[in-house]
């Protein structure tokens, strides 16, 4: 549905898009930012003290009505920042070495965002903020193991078809 839309919006903006669509990297690069985007929407999970059950998103943790208690906007800055980055490299799809290069950054910018959400916040900053007595993560927050796979992946075929240039290239 999405790349319809792309294909409709490329009549508008310019018909650059349809080739870069179409290669399955900017698919990979395209499908990790919308799953990043959707990753700022979905609780990470709940935190459980004597007091009260507070909900651990990527803006903050809040009560179940609504009142903020802790802000962990870092988490969705650094979800943001890797969404863009990998936008980013969907458009730098001329210069394929510096595409990986900006692939490889999203990659680590990506990796502390799930540090942070997995390990920094629970085990070291909520143990301060809250006398925990459980956490449990939601099961929807897994999907955070596609993006750095579709970043992989799209680095693993600009680089093939760096190495596939190079060879049509010693050909001549």
């Amino acid at each position: 549905m999405l790349i319809i839309f792309c294909i409709f919006a490329a009549h508008f903006i310019n018909l650059k898009i349809i080739a870069m669509i179409q290669r399955i990297q900017s698919v990979f690069l395209l499908v990790a930012a919308i799953v990043t985007i959707i990753l700022l929407f979905i609780p990470i999970g709940d935190i459980y003290t004597a007091e009260a059950q507070y909900t651990f998103t990527c803006f903050n943790v809040h009560l179940p009505n609504g009142q903020v208690v802790m802000s962990t906007l870092y988490i969705a800055l650094i979800l943001i920042l890797s969404a863009c980055i990998s936008i980013y490299a969907i458009f730098k799809y001329k210069d394929r070495m510096k595409q990986t290069k900006i692939v490889s950054v999203n990659m680590l910018v990506f990796l502390v965002a799930i540090m942070l959400m997995i390990w920094v916040y629970p085990d070291f900053l909520f143990p301060k903020k809250f006398e925990m007595a459980g956490f449990r993560f939601n099961y929807w927050i897994m999907i955070f193991v596609l993006p750095p796979v579709c970043m992989f992946l799209a680095n693993r075929f600009i680089r093939k078809d760096e190495r596939l240039v190079r060879s049509a290239d010693r050909l001549r």
